[in-house]
């Protein structure tokens, strides 16, 4: 299996949190739907944020990490994400439409207009449009970081995390199957904002089993960031788009 290809997948697929099947009946449910109100509401205002991801990836017995640091400011149209992924790390930057990549010390451009980053996109976006046109129950109560939240456990239909996935990529994603995928969102008690969601899922790539586990943690909400493009990066574009 092309494991890079694998990656890919699954690091999309950790960013969606879709409608789950069903609704429990009686006063979880009653509860459930006015927290769905309630976290639908408090994230639709979020402009800045900070974001952490952990993430294994296993497959015919081979296995892969990658974690990833990201700031982003939605009023800007700005973001910054640091990964490390088979020992390489890359620094990504967005600026509107325009993402800058830097791998080994050199700079690549691109065009990011079709996926339209910054119209439910994102993580935290996705989250919560799907969440607002989804159902879900809650499963409990946890402490992240010291702040109390209430889990929410999100089931969604595999086909619909396929269509997402596919749509993040660009592409038709021919020969891969979601077979299950299972998330726990923990919601912030006193804000009603996502603290943390963690993500189980199994897919079939062209015939083989992959299992994937992410944990996501969102922090500082409407703290002020400071991103801003290195000249290294707008230089070798503009140096690009000169040769061509």
């Amino acid at each position: 299996m092309r494991r890079n290809a694998l990656l890919s997948v699954c690091v999309a697929a950790l960013l969606v949190t879709a409608g789950c099947t069903g609704l429990s009946d009686g006063e979880n449910a009653a509860d459930a739907a006015q927290l769905q109100s309630d976290v639908v509401d408090a994230m639709a205002d979020v402009d800045t944020y900070r974001m952490e991801m952990r993430m294994n990836v296993s497959a015919s017995g081979q296995s892969l990490s990658m974690t990833q640091r990201g700031v982003f400011d939605h009023e800007a149209e700005r973001a910054r994400v640091n990964a490390t992924v088979l020992g390489q790390e890359t620094t990504t930057y967005i600026d509107g439409t325009t993402a800058y990549v830097n791998v080994g010390g050199i700079w690549q451009t691109r065009d990011l207009s079709d996926r339209e980053p910054w119209n439910e996109s994102t993580g935290i976006d996705q989250q919560r449009a799907l969440l607002e046109s989804g159902n879900v129950t809650v499963a409990g109560a946890a402490t992240v970081d010291g702040v109390a939240t209430t889990v929410l456990r999100v089931d969604p239909d595999p086909s619909d995390v396929k269509s997402v996935v596919a749509q993040q990529q660009g592409q038709a994603l021919d020969g891969v199957g979601v077979e299950s995928a299972t998330y726990r969102m923990y919601v912030a008690n006193d804000t009603h904002r996502l603290r943390q969601v963690e993500m189980n899922l199994t897919m079939s790539i062209s015939g083989q089993t992959a299992d994937a586990n992410a944990t996501i943690t969102f922090s500082e909400y409407g703290e002020p960031v400071n991103i801003s493009v290195p000249d290294a990066a707008t230089d070798q574009a503009a140096r690009g788009r000169a040769v061509a």
